[in-house]
């Protein structure tokens, strides 16, 4: 069962339209594809801490390999808290042209973990267990706290079940794409809100106090 449909539930994709098909496969088939932690945009992505004392472990080749490979296996979807920072338009969504995805997933059925920005993890222990994996991939650097990230981890298969409540438009999206988007949404599920930010929205404007 999804989650009440409340501002803080909603997670939001942002994408670039260039490739449409991969948006209406989102709108038709409500799922987002979970891609390998290598395919990120992080080049530091997956790296750890690992205490110098520990490598005298008998045991400690065994344990980094089996890091290696649960990494390996896991599939990533990254989502934002917020639908409205200006770097997130810039970077993942055509500079202000895309679309922020506003999607509600069931945090009963998938692994969700918000980001934590205090830099790569600390793997203290000598001990692996199922989980380490998932969380070195739930750290990162404070340069990207912007982001304001969630992951939903996926142990198997390439694609996460979602319920898409929300379409976004960046502001600088021309009023003809964005009619055609708005037809296009009410035609395949009218259901979902759609409406496009203006400039204060996306952040440029600050709000007066």
């Amino acid at each position: 069962m999804y989650l009440m449909r409340t501002q803080s539930h909603i997670l939001y994709k942002y994408r670039s339209l260039e490739n449409f098909r991969f948006f209406v496969d989102i709108i038709l088939k409500n799922r987002l594809y979970a891609a390998p932690y290598r395919d990120l945009n992080d080049p530091m992505e997956g790296y750890y801490y690992y205490p110098e004392e520990n490598f005298t472990h008998p045991h400690t080749s065994q344990i980094l390999e089996k890091i290696h490979h649960a990494r390996k296996e896991i599939r990533i979807v990254s989502l934002s808290r917020d639908p409205k920072i200006p770097l997130m338009w810039s970077h993942y969504a055509d500079g202000h042209r895309g679309v922020a995805i506003g999607v509600e997933i069931d945090r009963d059925a998938y692994d969700v973990r918000p980001i934590e920005y205090t830099g790569p993890a600390y793997f203290r222990g000598r001990e692996y267990h199922s989980d380490t994996a998932k969380e070195i991939l739930s750290h990162k650097f404070e340069f990207w706290k912007y982001e304001q990230e969630e992951r939903v981890f996926v142990d198997s298969g390439q694609f996460i079940k979602v319920k898409v409540v929300e379409i976004m438009a960046g502001q600088k999206m021309s009023n003809q794409d964005y009619g055609f988007i708005k037809s296009l949404i009410e035609k395949l599920n009218p259901t979902i809100r759609v409406k496009k930010l203006t400039r204060a929205e996306s952040g440029f404007i600050p709000p007066i106090s």
